[in-house]
Parts: C-alpha cells; sequence; structure tokens
C-alpha cells in the first residue's frame, strides 16, 4: 500500500493541476465560458473535500488496500470526467 501521505498530496496535486488548467483556459480565451469553467473549479474543490474525508475516515470493517485503491481509483475517474468536461468546453 502506499503512504497515505503520498496519496494526499497526488490528491492536491492533481486538483491544483485541473484548476491551474482552467484558469489558463480563462486567461487564453476570454470569459466567455466562465460559468462553465466556474463550475468545474468548483467540482474539482468539492471533490478533493470529498476524497479527502474518504481518505481521513476509514471504515473500519473494510481493509485498508482494497479501500484506498477503490478510493483512488474514483478520484481518478472523477478527476478524468473533470478534464474532458474542460476539454470539451475548449472544443467548442
Amino acid at each position: 500500500m502506499r503512504n497515505l501521505r503520498t496519496i494526499k498530496k497526488d490528491v492536491e496535486f492533481l486538483v491544483a493541476e485541473l484548476v491551474d488548467d482552467c484558469f489558463i483556459y480563462l486567461e487564453l480565451n476570454g470569459e466567455e465560458n466562465m460559468e462553465k469553467v466556474g463550475e468545474i473549479i468548483g467540482a474539482a474543490l468539492d471533490l478533493q473535500d470529498d476524497t479527502m474525508d474518504k481518505i481521513n475516515h476509514r471504515p473500519e470493517e473494510e481493509k485498508a488496500d482494497k479501500y484506498y485503491k477503490k478510493v483512488t481509483k474514483e478520484f481518478v475517474e472523477s478527476i478524468d470526467a473533470l478534464y474532458e468536461k474542460l476539454s470539451d468546453i475548449s472544443k467548442k
């Protein structure tokens, strides 16, 4: 199992990268899709909070390895979906 500190740093890093990419998009394309990009940023920050909460409060009945792999997989799928939304906005 990976160290929990490493998992938390990875979550923070990936969310920060997504937020940075959103601001770069806004800087390059003006404020035409500001509301949609703001929703993506809000969803990313909510995702970070939810994931950190799951990491910090593992149910005792679940094995640590399986639980953290599941949480990590859910996070990666969710952050990927947010990147897809940003990509769809930038294609228009």
